[in-house]
C-alpha cells in the first residue's frame, strides 16, 4: 500500500486542512516537517510515534525536516487551566541540542532545524510589522485552548504562543520549500495559524497540514509512561532493558494499536502477529514482538538481546545467569530502595524498603521461609543487612517468595 493509505490503516491521521491538497501532497512527494518541544533533554516513548510517522514519510521519498523549538520553548505552549511555568534559558538551550541529535539519528530527517535560528536578527518592531500585522487577534480568540484560559488568565507570552509556532511553517515554506506541517492533533489550532501565514503573504499554494491521532492508554492519558516516570529514548535515563519491560507489560487491549503505530510490521505481518497472540495471549506473543522491534529500533540489536537475557532471567529467578552489571540493571526495573544507612537490622529494612507494611509481618514472612537477600535464605530475624555484604558494595536485593524483587542502592550507589 502507498504511505497515504498505510498511514490511514496506521489510524495515524485525524484532521486535514483541504484533502485535496493533502492528497496531491502526499501524490507528488511533498516536503514535510514536525516540530519537538525541548522541555526535557530527551525525547520519550510518546513522541516514538511521531518520529515514526516522519521516518515513514521519509522512506516513501518525501522531504522530511525535523524542528526543535528552541525559542517556542523558551515561551511554552499554554496549558489547558493554567499559565506554564517557564525554565530557565540555559536549560532549554541545553535541552534543544540533546533533541537535535537524537533527530538526527532518529528522524531520518533531511535536516534538523532550531527556530531560534528563524529569528536571529529580527528586531522586536520587525517581529510586529512583519509577523503579528498578518494575524487578527479575533484568530486567535477563535482557538480553543485560548479560549478555554480567558476566563482563568493568560498572559500575553502565551497568547503569542501560537504566532511563533505559525511563523515556522512560513519561514520553512520560504527558505526550504516545506508545503506541509503535521503534528499531534492537540496542536491543530497551531498547526492551521501557519497555513494562515502562508494563505495571507502567498495566496493560495499547495500548503497544506494534517494531524496525528494521539497516543493514549486506555485510561485516556498520553501513552510513555510508567509508575516510575516517562520511558526516554535515551538510554542513560531510561535503560533498554526498562524500556523493553514497559513494552512487553502492556495490557492486550493495547498490542494492536501499538504494532500499528510504532513499528514498521505490514498489514500482513501484524494480523499474523495477532493471531499467533490470540491463540495462546498468555505467551504475550504480542507483546514481545513489539518490544522486540521498538527497542531493537531505539537502542540496536545487541541491547536489545541484552534486555531479552535479563528479562528472561528475572522472569525465571535464574539471576546467576547475569553479570553483575546485567543484574543491577534488571533490579532497576523493580521495588527500589536508596538507603541512607550502611547497615540496617533486616525487620527494619523489610519495613523500609516497604517489603512488609509492619515488622511483624516481617517476622512472619521470615519464619515462612519467604526472605532472601542476594539469593540466601534468611531465617535470623535478628540478623543484619549491611553494605560491606552487598554485591560489589554497591547494592543488594531481596526477595519476597518466589519472584517479588526489591533492589537496596547503599549510599555510595545512589543516582545523581
Amino acid at each position: 500500500m502507498n504511505v497515504y493509505t498505510d498511514l490511514i490503516y496506521r489510524d495515524l491521521i485525524k484532521d486535514v486542512s483541504d484533502q485535496a491538497k493533502v492528497d496531491a501532497w502526499f501524490k507528488n512527494k511533498g516536503s514535510i516537517y514536525i516540530g519537538f518541544d525541548p522541555s526535557f533533554r530527551s525525547l520519550h516513548l510518546g513522541n516514538y510515534q511521531t518520529l515514526m510517522v516522519l521516518k515513514r514519510l521519509a522512506l516513501a521519498g518525501h522531504p522530511v525536516y525535523a524542528v526543535v523549538g528552541g525559542i517556542t520553548g523558551l515561551i511554552g505552549d499554554p496549558k489547558p487551566s493554567q499559565e506554564r511555568q517557564m525554565q530557565a534559558i540555559e536549560t532549554i538551550k541545553s535541552n534543544a541540542v540533546a533533541l537535535g541529535k537524537q533527530l538526527t539519528k532518529y528522524a531520518k530527517a533531511k535536516k534538523v532545524c532550531n527556530n531560534l535560528d528563524f529569528y536571529r536578527g529580527m528586531t522586536v518592531y520587525e517581529y510586529l510589522r512583519d509577523i503579528g500585522k498578518l494575524i487578527n487577534i479575533n484568530y486567535i480568540l477563535e482557538k480553543e485552548i485560548i479560549a478555554r484560559r480567558l476566563a482563568t488568565g493568560i498572559s500575553y507570552a502565551e497568547f503569542s504562543y501560537t504566532i511563533l509556532q505559525g511563523y515556522d511553517f512560513l519561514y520553512l515554506f520560504e527558505h526550504e520549500k516545506v508545503t506541509c506541517q503535521a503534528g499531534g492533533s492537540d496542536q491543530w489550532g497551531n498547526i492551521t495559524t501557519g497555513l494562515e501565514f502562508i494563505r495571507k503573504l502567498h495566496g493560495q499554494t499547495p500548503a497544506c497540514c494534517f494531524s496525528l491521532n494521539l497516543l493514549v492508554k486506555p485510561d485516556g492519558t498520553k501513552f510513555g509512561k510508567s509508575e516510575s516516570g516517562a520511558i526516554y529514548l535515551d538510554p542513560t535515563i531510561t535503560s533498554p532493558y526498562q524500556m523493553y519491560q514497559f513494552l512487553i507489560n502492556q495490557e492486550d487491549s493495547m498490542v494492536e494499536i501499538l504494532l500499528k503505530r510504532l513499528t514498521f510490521f505490514t498489514k500482513d505481518e501484524i494480523e499474523k502477529i495477532l493471531k499467533t497472540h490470540q491463540d495462546n495471549p498468555a505467551l504475550r506473543f504480542g507483546q514481545k514482538q513489539l518490544a522486540i522491534a521498538v527497542t531493537t529500533d531505539v537502542h540496536g540489536a545487541r541491547e536489545c538481546e541484552k534486555a531479552q537475557k535479563i528479562s528472561q532471567a528475572l522472569f525465571s529467578g535464574e539471576l546467576a545467569k547475569l553479570t553483575n552489571d546485567e543484574l543491577y540493571v534488571a533490579l532497576t526495573g523493580t521495588n527500589v530502595f536508596d538507603a541512607e544507612l550502611k547497615e540496617y537490622p533486616l525487620i527494619d529494612l523489610l519495613v523500609n524498603a516497604h517489603v512488609v507494611p509492619s515488622k511483624s509481618e516481617g517476622r512472619k514472612l521470615i519464619s515462612q521461609n519467604s526472605i532472601y537477600v542476594n539469593n540466601q535464605l534468611i531465617t535470623d530475624f535478628n540478623q543484619k543487612i549491611s553494605q560491606r555484604d552487598g554485591i560489589g558494595q554497591k547494592f543488594s536485593y531481596l526477595r519476597k517468595g518466589k519472584k517479588q524483587y526489591f533492589l537496596i542502592n547503599w549510599p555510595h550507589a545512589k543516582k545523581s
